[in-house]
């Protein structure tokens, strides 16, 4: 028997093709919907670690500031004067910071915070105070005995424009603040370096933060000495946090990137208003006034608000308002097209802040 062998016709392979074709294209579009979900699952990943990172960052900071009796704020001359921080609540466009004006994005508070310390203080013998030219010399050992082990710590050459504290008698509240005038020396080998720091009294950074009005030099004994750091916190229009740190240079302060794909930063301050305190924060203040910081009992808490954002549009997405109900934070201006993260802590604060 005769048979023959024959293929497939012209229509069924088209049909085959077009179903094919069909099932490539449905397997493409799931591909596709997964690489763009798992892209947004990234950023979204990423931005929610930036803004932990912010958020903890300017925390450890707040609980460091007012370092040796620095108060945030006091009355100085008879004016009320912003001392161990500043806050401006909901900025826009140019802010004038201590260090001279920067971009900040739409409805985001700058925050100032000053007197810490990242070096420990320096134990120093009282009579080594000297002017003029103002300076001080730090040893590191005194009679054989190592007292100040934090010499490796110091960067001497980059010292200049940042604060530099004075202490006397704590229960005296004597303490006077200026700023490290020029290069500071270090000489000898350890154990017995000497540090030698020039200083002046009249910068605009520094100037004002010694409520009891001393000169520099200090008009009483010293016992130690300390520098001091201050850091400018903003949300600059890119959506990066950025800090400014006192130094030498030509603004007085260099501009440092701290987290990026950051939205927002809010804060408020808690107020005991109790009479006698009681150390608790019975007041929360959004946009502080240095007049109601210096009217208040104590400052014993800051709440740190930080908001981050996916650096992309998420496609047929709004992000919820219930995310930026939060502090006084105007959304009018607020992207809900991106996907939105926010941190929220309380850092309590040194309690002799008052």
């Amino acid at each position: 028997m005769h048979t023959t062998n024959r293929g497939f016709t012209l229509i069924e392979i088209m049909v085959a093709s077009a179903v094919f074709a069909i099932f490539m294209v449905g397997i493409l579009n799931l591909l596709d919907t997964s690489t763009k979900i798992s892209v947004v699952e990234t950023e979204l990943s990423d931005t929610q670690e930036n803004v932990r990172f912010a958020t903890y960052h300017i925390m450890r900071t707040a609980r460091m500031m007012g370092s040796a009796m620095m108060p945030m704020a006091a009355n100085v001359g008879g004016t009320d004067t912003w001392l161990a921080a500043e806050f401006n609540s909901n900025q826009s466009t140019n802010f004038t910071t201590p260090f001279g004006a920067v971009a900040v994005v739409d409805g985001s508070d700058v925050l100032t915070l000053r007197g810490f310390f990242e070096v420990a203080p320096f134990f120093i013998d009282r009579t080594d105070v000297m002017g003029p030219p103002d300076r001080v010399e730090v040893d590191e050992s005194e009679g054989g005995i190592v007292i100040n082990h934090n010499f490796d710590s110091v960067d001497a050459a980059n010292l200049e424009g940042r604060g530099l504290f004075f202490s006397g008698n704590i229960d005296q509240n004597e303490y006077a603040v200026g700023q490290v005038s020029g290069g500071a020396t270090m000489t000898g080998t350890a154990p017995n370096r000497t540090l030698a720091i020039k200083f002046d009294g009249g910068s605009s950074q520094w100037s004002g933060l010694n409520p009891a009005g001393v000169t520099i030099p200090p008009a009483f004994n010293v016992y130690r000495v300390g520098v001091m750091d201050s850091y400018t916190y903003y949300v600059r229009p890119d959506f990066t946090l950025m800090r400014m740190r006192a130094d030498s240079s030509s603004g007085g302060a260099t501009p440092q990137p701290v987290a990026v794909n950051i939205g927002s930063l809010q804060v408020a301050l808690g107020m005991d208003t109790s009479t006698p305190p009681d150390g608790v924060a019975d007041t929360w203040a959004t946009a502080p006034t240095v007049g109601t910081v210096v009217a208040a009992n104590s400052v014993v808490a800051m709440r740190i608000t930080v908001l981050g954002r996916t650096p992309r549009a998420v496609p047929d997405w709004t992000e919820p308002v219930a995310t930026f109900t939060v502090e006084d934070m105007d959304i009018t201006d607020i992207d809900r097209g991106h996907k939105w993260r926010r941190v929220e802590v309380v850092a309590a604060l040194r309690n002799y802040l008052f």
